[in-house]
């Protein structure tokens, strides 16, 4: 599965499979896979995932 992430400083994104950016979030990958499914998105300090489906 890949996901899209912005990072929040600089605005640009990037897509990236599900693991990397969990990694990137420092979450793991079922909390990431969690929030996509209650909020089709998840945030951290310096990124934002949004799943694909959206």
């Amino acid at each position: 599965m890949k996901v899209l992430v912005r990072d929040k400083r600089t605005n640009k994104e990037k897509w990236l499979p599900l693991e990397k950016a969990a990694e990137l979030m420092r979450l793991a990958a079922e909390e990431l896979e969690w929030a996509f499914e209650e909020f089709g998105q998840c945030e951290c300090e310096d990124h934002v995932a949004v799943d694909q489906k959206w």
